[in-house]
């Protein structure tokens, strides 16, 4: 029967194709859509049977064909949102998952509404937050939801936080557990560098065993202001280059969370600080309560996430989740027997399997679809531009350690041509955090204004000399950032050629992509990232870009307080690790340059593949100027503390203005697009509802 129905479908998508073919004035793209939607169609109508003819223990309720069919582009790495914090994992998660705090659908404010609290206490100093949980709750598995449980998946995310191999991959819980947004503990303020001694005024002491060390890389010196082309100054440059930076003194940070405890069935946080962000950081799927029965003695998951949402997770396989009702579930019964979460990587593959029937709703839809769509009645809610696409840039790869060289790509890329392949309503980029949140940004162009010429001196200025920057970019996935990777790279790529940078792309599937991007590492040079911002507070912006650096000092400050004999996680304490050391500096380069780059093809799609000459040794005609000075790391950290420290939103608004002036000097990534997204939705689907940040809930659909 299945193969019959196999056969069917194949047989209808041949002779759709055959017909369209002949057409007169069908497009060459419209042709290999309709070959996309082969493969497409087959792989969905075939899920679809198996679901339907071959009902799981404990699914009856699924035959009565109440099924919402959901395609993204992306499938997810793994079902753990604490290990793969992406909008595809986050996907699934958000239907089985509950947080302790939710975000209100307008303003993005934390509140316990949907939640897993009925009360959320604050104390006057605002450094204790009390959770006191709803009555009757219980995980999917019938086990009930106590306090100790969840102070269990906070133990859980602080282990993951500061485990050497997790370290780089659990993001959301940097700003929690790991070094930069933490406190300078008060003993070491007095050998700590100016740099880092500021404190805010509501530093407490911390509890035993909560600090961490952190070796202060990020503390060189900028090269002065003075005309670069004087005798004096090339000779202070060139001692400069010689002379052995010595290795500043460790400093010690206290976290963000220093203790949770259960305490008359409430949990207890303690944090080292106030925190404008604390609240909203908990609204993130990251932090969704699972049964602590799955974790295991690494504390990852021994299997799918169990949860209290409105369903659980009946299977997981070849990019396909489906979704049962939790039986167990307190809140209003979901309007639906089975949620299937496919995974669809073309926009084309997507725009047909919905049209034809075989799904109900999808992510990303091109932009030249959604004329036909409206025309035949789909819905196409879109989102606002909630989210950034950027240019990471490693501060400890031998050439991007220089200042210099991050601003000249900052100055070479032509965002306009970028705009062809997203939706209207994308914009600009000019800095590292949404326009949303209103915050001043008198001086952004400075840092991100197109001007080859001004790229072309700071390369000079840097002493760059052809070295190869390998760029890595996603290759087989369709994001909700970043709908056709590999054209975004070719158009980007071409504007940093011209101004003479060496660039050699990097194709990496998207389970390698996920993988490599954060990891601390001196090869990984560019990145082509981006994300939705998770929660309404400025470093939901700022977070994902330095999270490479915090994760280099965490595992740095690891490994240091290791014994000599042990190895810890995956590197031994002798081995050198990367290091952003004088990433604030205009040290000239010393790499040694590479006149002609290898190139990787994109095996995953030959048609599209990115491919580059290589890049011109800059003109000598460019000559070097003067370079403005870069705050440190840690002058950043300790602003950014300040700032979420802050009394008010206006305050906290005025105060990262300047975190904003300073990332746009320091230059960590570079910013390119605010972006925005559009979904399509059948006619069949009732009371779908956008979210800014990309992660729909569907407990509340109806299908007619």
């Amino acid at each position: 029967m299945l193969n019959d129905h196999r056969a069917s479908s194949a047989r209808k998508n041949a002779e759709l194709l055959r017909a369209t073919a002949g057409s007169r004035g069908l497009s060459r793209r419209d042709v290999l859509r309709f070959g996309a939607l082969l493969s497409a169609g087959t792989a969905l109508t075939a899920c679809a049977s198996t679901g339907s003819s071959n009902p799981t223990s404990g699914s009856s309720a699924a035959s009565a064909g109440r099924i919402f069919r959901f395609a993204q582009g992306a499938a997810p790495v793994q079902l753990d949102p604490a290990l793969s914090p992406v909008a595809s994992t986050y996907q699934v998660t958000a239907q089985v998952l509950q947080t302790l705090l939710t975000a209100d659908h307008y303003t993005g404010s934390p509140d316990t509404t949907d939640s897993l609290c009925r009360e959320w206490k604050v104390s006057d100093d605002r450094l204790t937050h009390t959770f006191v949980l709803r009555d009757n709750v219980h995980f999917s598995n019938g086990t009930a939801l106590t306090a100790a449980a969840v102070v269990q998946n906070f133990q859980r995310w602080q282990a993951l936080a500061t485990g050497e191999s997790t370290a780089a991959l659990v993001v959301p819980a940097q700003p929690l557990y790991a070094w930069g947004f933490g406190v300078p503990e008060q003993s070491a303020q007095k050998d700590a560098s100016a740099d880092a001694s500021a404190t805010p005024s509501a530093l407490v002491s911390p509890t035993a065993g909560a600090s961490a060390s952190a070796t202060a890389d990020a503390q060189g010196s900028a090269s002065p202001s003075a005309d670069p082309n004087s005798s004096d100054s090339q000779k202070g440059a060139t001692a400069k280059t010689k002379s052995t930076k010595p290795e500043p003194k460790p400093v010690s940070f206290t976290p963000l969370v220093t203790s949770v405890k259960e305490q008359d069935g409430a949990v207890v946080v303690t944090l080292s600080r106030p925190s404008l962000a604390f609240g909203c950081i908990l609204t993130q799927q990251a932090f969704g309560i699972i049964d602590p029965a799955l974790f295991g003695s690494d504390q990852k998951l021994t299997g799918v996430p169990v949860g209290t949402g409105a369903f659980r997770i009946e299977s997981s396989e070849k990019g396909t989740v489906r979704l049962l009702p939790n039986e167990h579930f307190d809140g209003a019964r979901p309007q639906l027997d089975e949620i299937q979460i496919s995974t669809l990587t073309s926009s084309d593959k997507r725009y047909f399997a919905l049209v034809e029937g075989m799904i109900d709703a999808c992510d990303q839809v091109n932009s030249s679809d959604l004329g036909q769509l409206a025309r035949d009645g789909y819905q196409t809610p879109g989102r606002d531009p909630f989210s950034l696409v950027y240019l990471h840039l490693n501060t400890a790869h031998p050439v991007l350690k220089n200042i210099s060289v991050r601003r000249a790509i900052s100055h070479a890329v032509d965002r306009g041509a970028l705009h062809q392949y997203y939706p209207q309503g994308t914009s600009d980029a000019q800095t590292l955090v949404s326009p949303s949140f209103r915050i001043r940004a008198d001086h952004a162009k400075e840092h991100t204004d197109r001007n080859q010429d001004l790229s072309r001196s700071l390369l000079a200025t840097a002493g760059y000399n052809n070295q190869v920057i390998e760029c890595y970019y996603p290759a087989d996935v369709s994001l909700p950032w970043m709908d056709t990777p590999q054209k975004v790279y070719s158009e980007m790529v071409a504007s940093l050629i011209e101004v003479g940078l060496n660039i050699v792309p990097v194709p990496l599937t998207w389970e390698e992509y996920h993988a490599k991007v954060n990891e601390p590492s001196s090869t990984r040079g560019i990145a082509l990232a981006g994300f939705y911002g998770m929660y309404r507070d400025p470093y939901a912006f700022f977070g994902p870009a330095l999270a490479p650096m915090i994760a280099e000092q965490q595992v740095r400050s690891i490994v240091a307080a290791a014994p000599e004999s042990m190895t810890t996680g995956v590197t031994a304490k002798t081995v050198e690790l990367p290091s952003s050391n004088g990433a604030d500096s205009n040290i000239r380069i010393q790499a040694t340059p590479s006149p002609q780059p290898s190139f990787s093809p994109d095996p995953a799609s030959p048609e599209e593949s990115a491919s580059a000459s290589p890049s011109p040794t800059p003109t000598p005609s460019a000559t070097v100027v003067p370079v403005e000075e870069s705050p440190s790391l840690l002058k950043i950290m300790e602003s950014i503390r300040a700032a979420d420290s802050a009394e008010s939103m206006d305050a906290q608004r005025e105060l990262y203005a300047q975190v904003v002036t300073q990332l746009g000097q320091f230059m960590p990534a570079v910013p390119l697009l605010n972006v925005t997204s559009k979904v399509a939705v059948s006619r069949s689907v009732q009371g779908y509802q956008t979210e800014q940040n990309a992660i729909e809930f569907f407990s509340k659909l109806r299908l007619s």
